[in-house]
């Protein structure tokens, strides 16, 4: 009964999110989203009484929640079949996607292990401002490189290590990255509209700006029924297939808890990952099966939203402000100091891609590396509306060179289980970190510049890529 309070609760503050967006005209200006707006009343709301008035409805309920939610937005994502046009136009489109998408991954992967470092430094120095330990530095990249519910996933495992508030720690880094993605993130992308480096950019409608649309307005299906309405409607199977895949992923999670030490509780723990290789596994059945077709990628999508939205709304309405306040010289500057270096890192790689939609790779992996993979493709909608770029079918893709962070997470999980000591980690990190930027190098992830802060750069000098993204797009 608690479970069904918290996400109703968390559907309210979201209503009144959209109302708030409606009427104030600085969130319509800077199009702050409502489930942002949300998550940031139902946290003022939260802190201020409203856990006392329900039985069972407080901050560990809406921890549980965020964990869950997340889970179910990782079966979601793995559930959803592959859009069309990859399978046509001879090779180009996927060439195109490969390289943006190995490219972006490894930005990524590069950007989680240097915020890794950036935050243990600054929580060393800062620290003895209310008593936080060196060693929380090291939970920024689990909050801005992967968001709220890898945040509280593996703060979930610390605290079971011992770790005392990591929980809170997590939620507090996920919260203040998520609004940097967008407070940040928003503005740089306009910015960039008006020097022209979004070459496929819209005027924002008056829709848009308000967050919905009208009666009359022509806007995208939401999906198609792939079953007869009297036998099964076609969202109760998508439902289904979800069910399956959470409980197959409990499946995977107690078998991976019989390895050995804290790899096991490590693995085992990470039920996102669970969830998205339990979701692969009956994908790729009812493709054997040939039934793949009954999952709409489009309905599926709306439902990875859905979740995502409650995500956010849920991880913001688990802070306590009162573990943060203590801790609150530590957290605020290295927010401040992981954004900073973030933003210098995506900027200066950003620029050196090597195609005509530099920029929205840009942003893209902004959104991506503060809030999580949908914040980033938010950001890539408002620079290319239409998707006349291959941008977000490239930030789907880069999920799999984004596993070569494997090594940098169990460094931290080892540091947090007391394998390895916090000075031992700082090493292995900064060898990493070196690793991943000389792999980018050897597969020229990056060379001359597209495009520079003063408007439009040199564009690409290979004819062909030009010539495979406008095929891509036609």
């Amino acid at each position: 009964m608690s479970a069904l309070f918290g996400l109703s609760l968390i559907g309210a503050f979201c209503l009144l999110g959209m109302a708030v967006r409606r009427w104030i005209p600085a969130f319509r200006t800077n199009m702050v989203p409502a489930f942002v707006i949300a998550g940031f009343l139902g946290a003022i709301a939260m802190n201020v009484g409203l856990s006392g008035v329900l039985e069972g409805v407080d901050s560990d309920l809406f921890a549980q929640l965020t964990a869950v939610l997340f889970t179910l937005s990782f079966i979601s994502i793995g559930l959803t079949p592959p859009p069309a046009s990859t399978k046509t136009d001879g090779g180009k489109t996927q060439k195109v996607l490969l390289r943006g998408a190995w490219a972006m991954g490894l930005t990524w992967t590069f950007v989680f292990a240097v915020q890794a470092l950036v935050g243990v430094a600054v929580v060393a120095t800062t620290g003895r401002f209310g008593g936080m330990d060196t060693i929380y530095g090291f939970m920024i990249p689990f909050a801005f490189a992967q968001g709220p519910g890898q945040a509280v996933t593996f703060a979930g495992i610390f605290e079971q290590q011992g770790w005392e508030n990591a929980v809170d720690v997590g939620l507090a880094f996920a919260s203040a990255g998520f609004a940097a993605a967008l407070l940040v993130g928003i503005p740089l992308a306009k910015w960039g509209m008006s020097r022209g480096l979004a070459t496929h950019s819209m005027g924002i409608s008056d829709s848009v700006s308000k967050g919905y649309f009208r009666q009359d307005e022509e806007t995208e299906s939401m999906g198609t029924e792939t079953t007869f309405s009297g036998n099964i409607d076609t969202l109760t199977v998508h439902a289904a297939m979800m069910g399956a895949a959470y409980v197959l992923a409990h499946g995977l999670a107690w078998v991976f808890s019989h390895l050995p030490g804290f790899i096991g509780d490590t693995i085992s723990g990470m039920m996102f990952m669970n969830g998205l290789l339990a979701a692969y596994f009956i994908r790729w059945v009812m493709r054997k099966l040939q039934v793949e077709h009954l999952l709409d990628r489009q309905m599926q999508a709306k439902i990875t939203g859905v979740t995502t939205d409650y995500v956010v709304v849920a991880s913001f309405m688990a802070v306590q402000a009162a573990v943060v306040a203590a801790w609150l010289v530590p957290i605020l500057a290295a927010v401040v100091l992981v954004v900073v270096v973030t933003v210098a890192l995506v900027f200066f790689l950003g620029q050196r891609y090597g195609s005509d939609h530099d920029f929205e790779r840009t942003m893209g992996m902004f959104g991506t590396l503060t809030g999580t993979t949908p914040t980033g493709l938010a950001l890539v909608r408002i620079l290319d509306p239409r998707m006349r770029t291959t941008t977000m079918a490239e930030m789907g893709l880069m999920n799999l060179p984004e596993m070569l962070y494997i090594p940098a997470m169990l460094t931290i999980s080892a540091a947090f289980a007391g394998e390895v000591g916090v000075l031992g980690a700082v090493g292995i990190m900064a060898a990493l970190t070196a690793a991943y930027f000389v792999i980018m190098l050897i597969t020229r992830c990056f060379g001359k510049r597209t495009w520079t802060l003063g408007g439009t750069g040199d564009q690409p000098e290979e004819e062909e890529e030009r010539s495979t993204l406008e095929s891509a797009v036609e």
